[in-house]
């Protein structure tokens, strides 16, 4: 039984206890306080060493354009608040190593204690820094900007008919309660155009993560939807792996916290979101998802919580739209009615409105009154889910193309996939192997000018449009469905996506001159196909089963002229491909190859052969047979190893040559005797350069350049690196691209500077000397423009103080982005050298994106000039804003979004560092998204940046330190 004496003695026992194990603790720390102290400094010594493997890996990021995960930046600061505490407790080990009282001899039991504790507790802080060193990841690939993501929807016109239901579908969007939307109306009608509005206002206010919208057409595939999706979303799916595994690593990546906008446009048939890997959101993070059909009950299937019905324009809205098209000339007493005639065949539909307008400007009354009549003739044509009148416009617009080559090349586009983004260079391939030209060009240089030239036809008449990137079109899908038919009837064109079986030949029809099929689901080829008269053959497999070509294929096909094979198994070759003795050009794209050698027997009349994305590890001797090659693309042949000596210099005639980014076995010298056994050398270029306008290439040491300077002064497009190849998340768009890493610069590569749409400079060495004897980077003599540039990223070149000189910023007319991060740099633009210079005007008129990161000894973006006298000028070198009032006017006036904006704060810089003081109104620029940031940085602040329109009167916050 307890009683109060009995509890009173077991806590007094208890209370001793603990005395005597504190006691005992502390006498091991007193004992102990040297060794605990030697091993924190050896597991600070393991956690420096996993620190320096971290910032390497950091560099290595950063200089490539990533960003650091934040797990792993707020390690690296972990860190370095535990060093500056390992510090202190250093100097304290120092201070106390005699640790004896004042009074007498005796040990400073006190501050022993003290050290001994907070050794052993750093120790285990240490270590645990050490173990979270271990990251999964340490950046990712940055997103694009806002200017970049949603390229300007140009094409998208604002009508009375349509802003109110823009704002239902963008408060749907908004509304918890709604998770799927439906778009429908007639095709054509102008659904894609209004969800590309929606997706882009609703990324600017920042309510969702990203809003990917992919095409999915007729023939939907769930494999091509999960990859174009992971396109859009800058993720890499895993080729190798099923469907399922596919789509559970897009569902992890709509579940990560974050809201995503997703567009699935144009679908034909119930889509299983679930099998594509698409979770509807649930309030906080998942897809809220948009579907756009031409069909209502397909939507009402799919059970979508809100539909919205794009109906045709309004007569008044169509006439409207008609006369933009058109001109003035149809307000004519001539014109009027005949205009209201024309356009009232369109029923309302944009697609066609554009077109026939854009086709009847400038036209005499004879060609209004014979197209009103070819109109009323076409009516009859019957194309599922296409309004009669759509085709009649729209044949009437092809019918009123005069050129034959413009034609041509509209056919040529429908023979592409669906919503495919279709390289010029590719129709320029076309065009020239196919001889759909109706003058044989001289040169693939002017070629191309004729191909560019007749695109730009094509879409003034909104035949085609504009593509994502620049140097690319599409086709709108009505429009292609339309052409389709024409090319069927008019050409004896067959153009087939998704079918099961082989197309047999045509009874009662002419033969087959052109044949394009796309399609995943046919098991067998033919033994033998029997088109005598076929001219071009194009097929793009794509199932992840293997699909054979049979040897005897070919053989009746004597009359081929171009065959694009895609995604197909051809180990080996058949042989009837040897056979076809006209072929002109050769695709085969994505495909598995053994042993191509059976190629140099086409060595009559080939001229462009393309094995891009194929798997060949070597290239055989015989491709040097082919001497009459005008072009060999080998871009993406990511296994290529071996290029036999001697292969390249015999293909003479060259005059683009395209060698994968990854290639890197170049032999550093070239025997006189040619050996085979040997891999090619950059000599070997040398006998190209007369005749070479495109060049791709990867040099991964500038040593292997031959003694005599290669020419380049020929080249007008190239993708050409030094001492780092390029990577897959840099994003390239130009035609004429140069990255330079890490070596000396060389003569060879200022004439390339000059030409180079996009630059990308890293670590140069010796710029001082080459460049003029300036310390600008960008100088500009008489013989140097830079005219071309519209991309220029610097990147840790600390031997420079200045970017640009003045003269050479006054001519970059075509920049559109500038990145400097990790220099040292002083000013964007400097006047040395150029004192007699007035006053600068810096205006980049198409200057979209601007970031400048890292940078501790900027000053400013350029220097104001101060005038003492009229003839004495001197350059202020004072503390002063990083922008000015001039350049504030000019570049930061227009953004979207919200961003961070960060900066070293150095002592050049006063608390008006960013934005003049003055109030005055400032001039519209171009400029949409800006970053700002430091390294080391010892201030933060924010500023929400404003889309701020065409109203001077709003003005963003000045910042406050």
């Amino acid at each position: 039984m307890c009683t109060p004496q009995g509890i009173i003695e077991k806590i007094g026992c208890l209370i001793c206890d603990e005395v005597v194990k504190n006691a005992i603790k502390a006498a091991t720390y007193v004992r102990h306080y040297k060794a605990n102290l030697e091993n924190l400094e050896a597991e600070m010594r393991r956690l420096e060493d996993r620190s320096e493997i971290i910032e390497r890996k950091v560099r290595e990021a950063e200089d490539s354009g990533k960003e650091v995960e934040a797990a792993v930046s707020h390690w690296r600061t972990d860190v370095e608040g535990m060093k500056q505490g390992i510090q202190e407790l250093v100097g304290q080990r120092i201070a106390g190593q005699n640790m004896h009282c004042f009074v007498c001899s005796c040990p400073n039991i006190k501050g022993r204690y003290r050290l001994g504790k907070l050794a052993e507790e750093k120790t285990e802080a240490v270590k645990k820094l050490t173990q979270d060193s271990h990251f999964d990841e340490i950046a990712h690939r940055k997103p694009p900007p806002p200017e970049l993501e949603f390229p300007s929807n140009e094409n998208y016109v604002t009508f009375d008919s349509r802003t109110p239901i823009l704002k239902e579908i963008l408060d749907a969007l908004n509304d918890p309660k709604i998770n799927t939307i439906g778009v429908y109306g007639l095709g054509g009608v102008g659904k894609t155009r209004l969800v590309e509005e929606v997706r882009k206002r609703i990324r600017e206010n920042g309510t969702f993560k990203q809003a990917p919208l992919v095409a999915v057409s007729k023939n939907q595939n769930v494999r091509d939807i999960q990859s174009k999706l992971a396109s859009e979303l800058f993720l890499t799916l895993d080729a190798a792996a099923d469907d399922k595994r596919r789509a559970s690593d897009l569902w992890h990546k709509f579940f990560n916290g974050e809201r995503y906008l997703v567009t699935l446009d144009d679908i034909w048939r119930e889509v299983d979101l679930k099998a594509i890997g698409i979770p509807l959101t649930d309030g906080k993070t998942g897809c809220k998802v948009v579907l756009t059909s031409r069909n209502e009950g397909l939507l009402k299937k799919m059970k979508v919580d809100r539909s919205f019905l794009v109906a045709e324009l309004s007569e008044l809205e169509a006439l409207a739209l008609f006369k933009k098209k058109v001109g003035n000339s149809a307000d004519s007493p001539q014109l009027s009615l005949l205009a209201s005639k024309v356009c009232q065949k369109c029923k309302g539909l944009p697609v066609a409105i554009n077109a026939l307008g854009a086709a009847l400007e400038g036209k005499p009354l004879h060609a209004w009154k014979n197209a009103l009549e070819k109109l009323e003739r076409c009516m009859l044509t019957n194309i599922e889910g296409i309004d009669p009148s759509v085709f009649a416009s729209l044949r009437l617009t092809y019918d009123m193309l005069h050129s034959e080559n413009a034609k041509s090349c509209f056919l040529i586009c429908c023979l592409f996939p669906e919503d495919a983004q279709i390289p010029i260079d590719d129709l320029m391939r076309h065009c020239v192997a196919g001889r759909w030209l109706a003058e044989t060009p001289r040169t693939l240089d002017e070629a191309r000018n004729e191909v560019y030239t007749v695109v730009g036809t094509l879409k003034s008449c909104y035949l085609l449009s504009d593509g994502r990137k620049e140097n690319v079109v599409r086709i709108h899908d009505v429009i292609r469905e339309i052409g389709i038919k024409i090319a069927r009837d008019d050409k004896a064109f067959l153009v087939e996506d998704g079918i099961h079986d082989w197309p047999e030949t045509p009874e009662n029809r002419p033969p087959y001159l052109v044949i394009s099929i796309r399609s995943g689901n046919i098991n067998q080829l033919p033994d033998l196909l029997a088109y005598p008269q076929l001219h071009t053959l194009i097929f793009k497999y794509h199932n992840s089963t293997r699909l054979k070509v049979p040897d005897s294929f070919f053989i009746d096909m004597k009359k081929l002229t171009v065959l694009v094979f895609k995604r197909m198994c051809l180990l080996p070759l058949p042989s009837s491909l040897a056979k076809l003795e006209n072929l002109r050009m050769l695709c085969l794209n994505k495909c598995e190859l053994g042993d191509i050698k059976i190629l140099g027997d086409l060595n009559t009349k080939l001229e462009v052969l393309s094995l891009r994305g194929s798997d060949i590890e070597a290239l055989p001797p015989e491709i040097g047979q082919l001497t009459r090659l005008l072009l060999l693309d080998l871009r993406d042949c990511n296994h290529l190893r071996v290029i036999p000596q001697g292969v390249i210099s015999r293909l003479t005639k060259l005059e683009e040559l395209y060698i994968p980014d990854r290639f890197d076995k170049w032999e550093a010298t070239t025997d006189k005797k040619q050996d085979t056994s040997s891999n090619v050398s950059l000599d070997e270029l040398r006998s190209l350069t007369d005749r070479l306008t495109t060049l791709h290439i990867h040099i991964p040491d500038v040593m292997l350049l031959p003694e005599k300077q290669l020419k380049f002064e020929n080249l007008k497009r190239f993708k050409v690196s030094v001492g780092s190849m390029f990577e897959d998340y840099e994003d390239f768009s130009g035609t004429s691209i140069l990255k330079l890493v890490g070596i000396p610069l060389k003569d060879e590569f200022t004439s390339l500077m000059d030409k180079a749409e996009e630059l990308y400079l890293q670590r140069l060495v010796g710029l001082k000397k080459v460049l003029f004897d300036l310390e600008y980077l960008l100088a500009k003599p008489k013989s140097v423009s830079f005219s071309n540039l519209s991309i220029l990223v610097i990147q840790s070149c600390d031997n420079l103080r200045y970017l640009f000189s003045p003269s050479c910023a006054r001519g970059l007319l075509q920049l559109k982005r500038l990145e400097i991060t990790s220099s040292l740099i002083e000013k964007i633009v400097g006047f040395d050298g150029e004192e007699d210079e007035d006053e600068l005007t810096v205006c980049f008129s198409k200057l979209k994106v601007m970031t400048l990161e890292n940078l501790p000894q900027l000053i400013s973006f350029y220097p104001q000039k101060d005038k003492t006298t009229s003839t004495d000028r001197k350059f202020s070198t004072h503390t002063q804003s990083l922008f000015n009032e001039k350049e504030y006017n000019n570049l930061i006036w227009k953004f979207v979004g919200d961003c961070l904006l960060r900066f070293d704060l150095t002592s050049n810089l006063h608390d008006s560092a960013f934005v003049p003081t003055d109030d005055t109104s400032p001039n519209q620029s171009q400029l949409s998204y800006f970053i700002l940031s430091g390294n080391q940085m010892s201030t933060y602040f924010t500023w929400t940046v404003f889309d701020l329109g065409t109203d001077p009167s709003v003005r963003p916050h000045k910042l406050k330190f």
